[in-house]
């Protein structure tokens, strides 16, 4: 942020208006051609910049004319440099000056304009008025009316601010937006910088209706120019969103950085205390949002994908928001950020800077410290009940940039906490080119288009086939190997209900730079079902599985599996052929009838959550149209209450409350004509 010089001091400000006008200096300068304008939340302030350099213009607002009132009754919203028409970060990209457009229907503004973009934060009719400073005349607060003051009031109507086309760019090809940001939250706008005022650019590859959509990241100290492609699929739109900061840490992870951090100061202290605001992360979110909005994508197919740090912010998307991502495709990332030692001091440095030491482990506004946030392994242990969107990631052996012992610590979290994903390896350094990498052939992006935000997908771990990965010494793992990538499912047979969830899986070929392994004929691995859109999942009630094999329908495997505490539930040593094995899962209620059969004996209960305390969701699924009765008896068979009376058919939903219920152990009954289902449940006090 610009400041006053220190030959002038603030108290200047708070003299009276009228005082200055009869003091005005013959050297003196004073702004004209001021006008504003509000559009979708921002008001847009330009004026005639002064003839010279070393100008500082500052920017007021009040509602009473300034003539009226004194100076310190006003407030001042900005101060800015000279030529802030000037588009500093294209320009520099382009070889060129060019100038910010704001409103896409107009030219560019004229290298001569001043220009501040104000987001109020509450309704207001506000005159604004532009004063101009320069060391060796000082502040001139000389009024002219229509000239560095508005003639009227501007109405300042907060609202929901949209990107301002700017131009159509050919290399790279696309569409370039801007995006100006303010440091305080308004109703409609999140705060994106600890500036009011900042632009940020956001490039976008035009799509057709129905397409997916790619939100693509850069890497560190790289620019939205390089992440300015898709996968190639039809229709797709991509945003290619730029991580910047004029200091010398360049970027910073698509996350943020402390609020007392210095954007306009070449080097930053070290962080020792403090909040860490996630500025970046909300812009993304909030682009996001605005593509949801304006762009007729798919909602269901949005990806994220990257190198290097544009791999890691692909990788903490799919952590951070699951909901919204439906895979993401990470190359080379930085995947976790407190890891210790860190093979590349200088990142270590600039994370310092920015967010303080992992010892520290300063809090964030996102709800979690820096270095769980911004940490795979915290996010695998911390968000182990909702997982991540599913991972594809590629990272070398020799990669002395992001190093290789994180994704080690990185893989053990994985397996631990079933997070599922497959993860490539080879010999690469961070600059290999990728052509020449061993999985080059792997690292297609059109592969995310197997997944969807809207369908849940089986997360795998301790595969048979999985390589070793050692102990963080590269010269302990596999010069070349995979976790997971051996083994595949087949995106179109899963179905998922209420009561049954099942998916076709089979071994998979894979591909190096020197040729094609073929699928193993058959492998095991352990199968957690992820991204549930309907599966009723409770802790302590036991589930049954089968597998059975595609050729023949064979019942290869079956048996009685429970979730876990986190409400995760892991089906062991799934037998997989190359041609196919099909999973089911469904609650157990008969031994040995099958899902299908067992829906036309019996009622399926399936509570949300047991024990209960308060209330949970009780559902029944009823094998015919009839009456019904839902019934609850404690263990003395003595019966309590009534839940449900009166005819019922397929699904029906309850809410089952706890309310006047002494602690223990309970009886849920379920009858339908001359069939029942009883299940246990526990309530807490």
């Amino acid at each position: 942020m610009l400041r006053l010089p220190p030959m002038l001091p603030r108290l200047l400000l708070g003299l009276a208006l009228p005082a200055l006008l009869l003091a005005a200096r013959a050297e003196a300068a004073t702004v004209t051609g001021v006008q504003a304008v509000n559009r979708n939340g921002q008001t847009f302030i330009t004026w005639d910049n002064l003839p010279g350099t070393n100008w500082v213009y500052h920017v007021y607002t009040s509602p009473i004319p300034f003539n009226e009132v004194e100076i310190e009754n006003t407030v001042e919203v900005a101060q800015v440099g000279a030529q802030s028409a000037v588009d500093e970060r294209i320009s520099s990209l382009v070889g060129q000056t060019l100038t910010y457009r704001i409103d896409e229907s107009a030219a560019p503004l004229p290298v001569t304009k001043g220009l501040f973009v104000h987001t109020p934060t509450e309704n207001a009719f506000n005159y604004i008025a532009v004063f101009a400073e320069r060391v060796g005349i000082g502040l001139d607060l000389t009024l002219v009316n229509g000239q560095n003051v508005t003639t009227d009031r501007v109405f300042e109507k907060t609202g929901k601010p949209r990107p301002v086309w700017q131009r159509r760019l050919t290399s790279p090809k696309g569409e370039d937006y801007v995006l100006w940001t303010t440091n305080q939250r308004t109703p409609d706008f999140p705060a994106m910088c600890n500036v009011p005022g900042r632009a940020f650019h956001v490039g976008v590859i035009t799509g057709a209706r129905g397409g997916g959509l790619v939100l693509h990241g850069h890497g560190r100290g790289g620019n939205f120019f390089n992440s300015f492609v898709g996968t190639g699929a039809p229709g797709e739109w991509v945003l290619s969103i730029d991580d910047y900061v004029p200091t010398g840490d360049f970027s910073t992870f698509y996350f943020g950085y402390e609020g007392n951090y210095d954007i306009e100061q070449p080097i930053n202290s070290i962080r020792t205390t403090g909040v860490v605001e996630d500025f970046t992360e909300r812009r993304v979110m909030y682009l996001l949002d605005w593509a949801d909005a304006t762009m007729p994508h798919d909602p269901a197919r949005v990806y994220a994908m990257g190198v290097s740090m544009g791999g890691s912010f692909a990788f903490f998307l799919a952590w951070h928001h699951p909901e919204r991502i439906a895979g993401a495709l990470a190359v080379i990332p930085k995947i976790c950020l407190g890891f210790q030692p860190d093979v590349f001091p200088e990142l270590r440095s600039s994370l310092d800077r920015m967010w303080g030491s992992p010892d520290l482990n300063l809090p964030t506004t996102a709800g979690e410290r820096v270095f769980q946030w911004m940490d795979g392994r915290e996010q695998a242990r911390i968000s182990r009940n909702r997982g991540p969107a599913p991972i594809v990631g590629f990272c070398g052996l020799n990669d002395n940039i992001v190093g290789w012992e994180e994704k080690v610590a990185y893989f053990e979290a994985m397996r631990a906490n079933r997070t599922g994903g497959a993860w490539f390896w080879d010999e690469r350094g961070h600059y290999t080119p990728h052509e020449t990498t061993d999985w080059f052939p792997m690292m297609a992006s059109r592969q995310l288009y197997k997944y969807r935000n809207d369908m849940s997908y089986p997360a795998f771990s301790n595969c048979s086939t999985d390589a070793t990965y050692g102990d963080g010494d590269p010269a302990t793992a596999d010069p070349i190997g995979n976790l997971n990538g051996a083994v595949d499912w087949d995106e179109n047979t899963v179905n998922e209900m209420w009561l049954h969830w099942d998916v076709t899986l089979k071994t998979r070929a894979l591909t190096t730079i020197d040729g094609r392994l073929g699928a193993p004929e058959s492998l095991t691995v352990d199968v957690t079902p992820r991204r549930l859109q309907r599966f009723l999942l409770a802790t302590g009630v036991p589930y049954t599985y089968e597998v059975r094999r595609v050729t023949d329908d064979a019942l290869v495997q079956s048996g009685l599996v429970n979730a876990d505490q986190d409400a995760v539930i892991t089906i062991p040593g799934v037998k997989v052929y190359a041609k196919g094995s099909k999973i089911t899962l469904y609650p157990s209620t008969t031994t040995g009838v099958s899902p299908d059969q067992a829906a036309r004996l019996h009622p399926h209960v399936a509570l949300s959550r047991n024990p209960v305390q308060g209330k949970a969701s009780l559902t029944v699924e009823w094998p015919t149209q009839d009456d019904a009765t839902i019934d609850v008896y404690d263990l003395q068979g003595r019966h309590v209450r009534n839940e449900f009376r009166g005819l019922a058919s397929g699904i029906t939903e309850h809410t089952f409350r706890s309310q006047g219920l002494p602690p223990g152990v309970y009886l849920v009954s379920a009858r339908q004509g001359k069939v029942q289902s009883t299940r246990r449940i526990t309530v807490l006090d």
